[in-house]
């Protein structure tokens, strides 16, 4: 049935929200003809495709400037790394072709101001579908040559990197009042001009509605030689918020409220050890540093100290306190100004604490659906694997052409029990809202 125009919209307006409160990604899918997903499922599954990779230097505004030729990307060479955490979580090295010169790190071709844009394709069927991964900006590049082999690498840092390093290093004193909105202190901060005509960051930030209104509960200063990475991470703490750049360069600001329903979020891939996509797995266990009931203390105003605890009483959890006892995580933070907050904080930290105990890494095919901080299921025989679902921790593979990728994954068992019936539902739900939301949303036949 055909949708009118509204309804387009409004899917694509459920989609926009959808990403920014749950993956923080955008999957932007782009072809010379209309996409086709399950076509493209199933190439995944079959192994009948080609991984392809495509790169770009960028204007500071970051819009495009030109190309990278891909044949000039030298495959087998470089890697990719992604990994769930604040702050920076991409890097990328990449080797190209320098036979005539002209990638040597100069004023004239590639130098220390540039930005760059990473894309992994998928061809199958005539088609490349094309996927963003990643802002990057320049790290230390370096050129070698030997006789007619002549090569530059390109380390390239996540964007994050531009407010952590020397261009977000503070000069003097940088303070922000109590009582200032915590969004446009941010805002602020990103608009600063870096001495060369443009300011730190130009794109919107991706902001979560809950965090409307929040204020700096006290005044924040920060002395010369610090940076402006540590002042927005010390600002999303007190949002309760994670904070790092999506894959199209946007700064996101994510309610850990909304990071740790990890029984409401969708299975976006099962894996099965009966699949050509499964190559092999393996399991390490913790046990060291195993937590089930976290502490914060946060701030003390007038002889108030806001605190919380979260503690692990699910039966049906391996690592509950009943089963092997308490296995207690102190965590002090001053950015805490709330019994909220610190509630909030003690959840989030007894979630991510939980689900690191036991950890699989498993070398599947390349697949570009895939983003950490997701859920994915197993099957796997010899592990007793029946649909255990999985928290995405760290993405990584090479830029080459073995169309493989290497994924560390951790065991939601140990943080909660989810009705297996109710999982299956909600996996199917998200699936047919991926397929419509997603079709209305992907731009497709462009840059």
């Amino acid at each position: 049935m055909a949708r009118s125009i509204y309804q387009i919209q409004a899917l694509a307006d459920i989609a926009r929200e959808y990403l920014k409160t749950v993956y923080g990604e955008y999957l932007i899918l782009t072809s010379s003809s209309n996409y086709d997903l399950d076509g493209l499922e199933k190439a995944l599954e079959t192994g009948k495709y080609e991984a392809k990779f495509r790169l770009f230097v960028l204007h500071p505004d970051e819009t495009i400037n030109y190309e990278i030729p891909q044949e000039d990307i030298i495959l087998g060479s470089g890697n990719y790394n992604e990994n769930y955490q604040n702050g920076q979580r991409r890097n990328l090295n990449i080797n190209l072709v320098n036979k005539d010169g002209k990638y040597t790190p100069s004023i004239n071709t590639i130098w220390v101001h540039n930005k760059f844009r990473f894309d992994i394709g998928i061809s199958f069927g005539g088609e490349t579908f094309w996927f963003p991964r990643g802002i990057f900006i320049m790290g230390n590049p370096s050129s070698t040559h030997q006789d007619s082999d002549k090569q530059v690498t390109l380390t390239l840092e996540d964007k994050f990197a531009l407010l952590e390093g020397k261009m977000g290093t503070l000069e003097t004193t940088y303070e922000i009042p109590a009582g200032t909105l915590i969004k446009d202190a941010i805002e602020g901060i990103l608009t600063i001009d870096t001495g060369a005509g443009y300011p730190l960051d130009l794109k919107p930030i991706l902001y979560d509605h809950n965090f409307d209104g929040i204020v700096t509960p006290y005044t924040i200063t920060k002395d010369p030689g610090s940076n402006f990475g540590e002042m927005i991470l010390e600002l999303a703490d007190m949002l309760g918020a994670e904070c790092f750049y999506n894959d199209i360069g946007n700064l996101c600001f994510i309610d850990i409220n909304e990071t740790i329903q990890d029984p409401n979020k969708p299975i976006i891939w099962h894996y099965s050890d009966e699949k050509k996509e499964f190559l092999d797995s393996s399991t390490s266990y913790d046990f060291g540093n195993v937590v089930n009931e976290v502490h914060v203390v946060g701030d003390n105003v007038n002889g108030k100290i806001y605190s919380a605890v979260a503690s692990n009483n699910d039966p049906a959890s391996p690592i509950c306190i009943k089963r092997i006892g308490r296995h207690i995580e102190y965590i002090n933070d001053a950015a805490i100004y709330s019994d909220k907050l610190a509630q909030d904080r003690a959840d989030y930290e007894l979630r991510c604490k939980s689900i690191i105990n036991t950890s699989v890494s498993i070398s599947t095919t390349f697949n570009p659906l895939i983003f950490v901080d997701n859920i994915i299921t197993i099957e796997d025989s010899f592990y007793n694997f029946k649909r255990e679902r999985f928290v995405i921790q760290s993405i990584s593979y090479n830029i080459g052409v073995d169309n493989k990728m290497s994924i560390t994954l951790s065991n939601l068992t140990n943080a909660n029990a989810v009705d297996d019936t109710q999982n299956r539902y909600l996996s199917d739900n998200a699936h047919n809202f991926i397929t419509t939301a997603y079709g209305e949303f992907m731009l497709v036949g462009g840059r």
